[in-house]
């Protein structure tokens, strides 16, 4: 997925902001090196997945609400916070995902990333679903296809290998995944609909005689905060943060817009 334009986050005094500037120019005395409390949110599907470093401790909380991040997102990130003894004015990097994913669950989460960038005066940085799903499994030694249920019978999906893209995102259907994975000889299938996809592609690779052998990745619930909180920090150090203009990445237009191009192909304008 191709990263948004990068700028530097706006010039506010909040509260806090001297001391994350001194952290930021200090660094991280634990983990590993870089910024230190770091917060991570996902919400692209229907598990919600947070994670906060500091230099002293790492908590992650994953958890199945279906699509009620507006109601319970704020306060399970303030919670998380309570658990490490932050505020949110403490923190010194905020990650979220972009997407392609959800569209309420996207915008829910950028919102409240943003919400929090501003009011602490920190950076923000998106990572791309697919490179979320994709990094845990960066040292496997077959190439990875991710993929999320898109619906309509279709998925989100890209493939990697050596933790590298292969591939772009696609908003894909079963035919068009089997096209792009024929010619790899073996691939581990992961995301949290890998099982359900692995039937229908079989099914797919079997009836064009296609050899493709495709391996799950059982781990449903895979808890992606510390992957995030890894990514994120290489990221900032690489390309800076986010323009916070920016916002969620959709590779496919929504029901609302669908439905509005359908009302307007159906009745279209009288002419003068």
């Amino acid at each position: 997925m191709e990263r948004k334009d990068r700028g530097d986050t706006p010039a506010r005094h909040c509260a806090g902001e001297d001391r994350n500037r001194r952290q930021r120019e200090q660094g991280d005395h634990g983990f590993g090196g870089g910024m230190v409390n770091i917060l991570a949110l996902e919400t692209s599907g229907e598990v919600l997945h947070l994670a906060l470093r500091t230099d002293r401790t790492f908590i992650s909380h994953t958890r199945t609400i279906g699509r009620q991040f507006s109601e319970e997102l704020v306060p399970r990130l303030k919670s998380l916070c309570g658990e490490a003894n932050l505020s949110l004015a403490d923190l010194s990097l905020i990650v979220c995902a972009n997407g392609p994913g959800s569209f309420t669950g996207l915008r829910v989460g950028m919102a409240a990333a943003k919400g929090i960038a501003l009011a602490a005066g920190i950076p923000l940085v998106s990572l791309g679903t697919m490179d979320i799903i994709a990094y845990p499994l960066s040292h496997s030694r077959m190439p990875v296809l991710c993929a999320v249920d898109a619906k309509k019978q279709r998925y989100y999906c890209a493939v990697f290998k050596n933790g590298e893209r292969e591939s772009k995102d696609m908003d894909a259907s079963i035919p068009s995944i089997a096209d792009m994975v024929d010619g790899y000889d073996e691939l581990l299938v992961t995301g949290p609909d890998a099982q359900k996809l692995v039937v229908l592609l079989r099914d797919e690779i079997t009836k064009r005689g296609s050899k493709t052998i495709l391996y799950i990745d059982t781990l449903i619930y895979r808890n992606y905060g510390e992957s995030m909180i890894i990514l994120g920090n290489k990221l900032l150090n690489q390309e800076g943060p986010d323009d916070i203009g920016s916002g969620p990445t959709y590779i496919r237009k929504s029901d609302a817009e669908l439905s509005l191009e359908e009302r307007n192909a159906n009745n279209p304008p009288e002419e003068v």
